[in-house]
């Protein structure tokens, strides 16, 4: 008689601050998303200890509100302690970036494509990203730079037309200082990409590549593939989420599609993927409170301040990281 399969392994995984497509959101600079592989009994242990040291009137402790108070941040710095290494990840996204980063994926990419340019082959559409979020705002007025991004995304989130777009683009060429001509080139590249926004366009208003700009697909993707290769085979289960529900299926067959920047590789399965509530499983608590604790972290760090908390959650958070979207690395 054959032996009952055992079951695969399971991560609890937990988003902060996703403001979907709305990537310049002032207030929501970062993303993060974690996940936990942590058992049944030492999850429940760790939340129980916190929950113990909080008012009985408290509820569900989320990690905003323990964040808030001297006693919530002790009890989350001591639960953190008790994570085993390895047991807790993180993807991370710097919005602003991952606006330039899109703007050439959806934009340039295709043109390079279509003319025999693998522009991800040896991360060539990292480095123009990069490129451009650096230097845009400084090279050119900075007004203009943001409100090249800007209509970008309400382009993407069809607010705005093409011809809007493309007016963006060459209000802030021309904003660009004589001393920085040679910038300019890589500006009116985007306008060469006309043919294909106008491509895109039509694709957006058929409702096709829904969610374009929402950094949870691409983060969980990312933070499945990092368990995948230490576990194997693997379930994942999410606090409720409209965006990973719709892309579930895709994220779990990504596999089966061929990766742009080695062609002829296929990329590891995601998992099988299901909901929860995050009062059923104290992992999910844990992964709200990790991904809260990057966010914290990395938006300090992006902004800056005299986020004490934010600062001391370093140590902690840095190793849980796997990879982010992020211009040369989150301590930029």
């Amino acid at each position: 008689m054959n032996a009952p399969l055992a079951s695969p392994p399971v991560v609890y995984a937990d988003e902060s601050s996703n403001s979907g497509q709305n990537l310049l959101d002032p207030d929501q600079p970062v993303f993060t998303v974690a996940g936990v592989h942590l058992s049944d009994e030492l999850a429940a242990s760790i939340v129980d200890e916190v929950s113990a040291q909080l008012p009985p009137t408290q509820g569900e402790p989320k990690y905003g509100s323990l964040a808030r108070s001297s006693r919530g941040r002790k009890a989350l710095m001591r639960a953190f302690e008790q994570l085993p290494e390895g047991s807790t990840r993180s993807f991370l996204v710097h919005k602003p970036f991952m606006v330039m980063t899109k703007l050439v994926d959806v934009l340039v990419e295709p043109l390079a494509h279509a003319d025999g340019f693998n522009l991800y082959e040896n991360k060539q559409a990292l480095a123009l990203a990069e490129l451009l979020h650096m230097c845009g705002p400084v090279f050119g007025d900075a007004a203009a730079y943001r409100q090249m991004q800007q209509a970008f995304v309400d382009w993407v989130r069809q607010r705005v037309s093409t011809d809007d777009l493309f007016a963006a683009v060459a209000a802030y060429k021309k904003s660009i200082a004589v001393q920085h001509s040679d910038f300019v080139e890589y500006i009116e590249l985007l306008e060469y990409c006309r043919c294909v926004a106008n491509e895109t366009a039509a694709d957006l208003a058929a409702g096709e590549q829904r969610d374009l700009l929402d950094p949870a697909v691409t983060s969980i993707y990312c933070l499945s593939v990092s368990f995948r290769d230490s576990l194997g085979q693997f379930r994942l289960i999410h606090d409720a989420s409209k965006v990973i529900d719709r892309h579930a299926t895709t994220l779990s067959r990504a596999h089966l599609l061929p990766d742009p920047a080695r062609p002829g590789y296929l990329r590891p399965a995601a998992t099988q993927i299901d909901f929860a509530d995050s009062k059923a499983h104290p992992q999910l608590q844990l992964a709200d409170w990790a991904a809260g604790a990057v966010r914290q972290w990395a938006a300090h760090s992006a902004v800056g301040g005299d986020d004490r908390f934010a600062q001391g959650l370093e140590r902690v958070v840095r190793p849980w990281l796997i990879d982010a979207i992020w211009p040369s690395g989150p301590e930029s």
